[in-house]
């Protein structure tokens, strides 16, 4: 009970580092009306990028096309995650952080657990906010509005909002690992982006790599036709948790064994 008791004090410290600190608040606030706008961008630059008019669409790819303004959200929370975690790593702030909680197991924790909580937070706010404008382009086009009852919708708001999450938890576990902002966000973006350099290798190597990277996994929840537990899904989370356990572990591993 007490153990429990202190790890939610220090996750609340960290809640109370970003109400205070305005650097972490503004930096949030430009991550959220970034996201929106790009994701309205993608949307009515449509005749530009791609010839077509937005009411030619079906309802369900002018959703598509919007979320693509989470892949920003993304890659700025794993910016975030990695800049916040490796702060704790200065002289002062890791010998402070381990007086008061001196178990290396708990502190680690308690940071893993809340680049989590803020990132679902961020990340279910920001897709249901351009979930929002989009039912209100479609009104406004006089087009068919989507119900949030659709199990094709679900799935795809649900990978939406895992996809910020998961890169943040690479990136905080990357930068426990490396001991640096910088080694936090290559990790986490170089984790990103590989899918797009193993294609250029043959396809008999670059299909048995891209199974094992959490690209296609992330894609696997975002195009379920139905929330249903099948082989693919199954698999699809098993790769992506099996991502985030290995990381941490290291992470938390090169923390026990730091000399500070």
């Amino acid at each position: 009970m007490k153990e429990g008791k202190t790890m939610k004090h220090l996750i609340n410290a960290d809640f109370k580092k970003i109400s205070f600190l305005t650097s972490h608040r503004n930096y949030l606030i430009v991550l959220s009306l970034l996201s929106i706008s790009f994701g309205l961008i993608f949307l009515f630059t449509l005749g530009v990028t791609q010839g077509k008019d937005l009411t030619e669409l079906p309802a369900m790819e002018v959703i598509d096309i919007s979320l693509l303004g989470m892949d920003v959200a993304a890659i700025m929370l794993i910016i975030f995650s990695a800049t916040f975690i490796s702060k704790e790593f200065s002289h002062d702030a890791i010998h402070t952080s381990l007086a008061i909680t001196p178990l290396r197991q708990k502190f680690y924790l308690s940071k893993i657990l809340f680049i989590m909580i803020l990132s679902l937070i961020i990340s279910i706010t920001l897709t249901l906010i351009i979930f929002g404008l989009d039912q209100l382009v479609l009104l406004t086009n006089n087009m068919r509005t989507v119900s949030l009852n659709d199990q094709v919708l679900l799935s795809k708001l649900f990978g939406t909002v895992i996809l910020p999450l998961f890169y943040s938890l690479l990136s905080a576990a990357g930068t426990f690992y490396f001991r640096s902002a910088a080694g936090g966000i290559i990790f986490a973006i170089g984790v990103m982006f590989l899918p797009a350099l193993m294609k250029l290798f043959p396809a008999s190597f670059s299909d048995m790599v891209l199974m094992l990277l959490p690209e296609k996994s992330l894609h696997t929840l975002t195009e379920m036709s139905t929330v249903t537990f099948n082989g693919q899904l199954m698999s699809a989370i098993l790769i992506l948790l099996s991502w985030i356990l290995i990381s941490n572990i290291l992470g938390l591993w090169k923390l026990k064994k730091a000399d500070f």
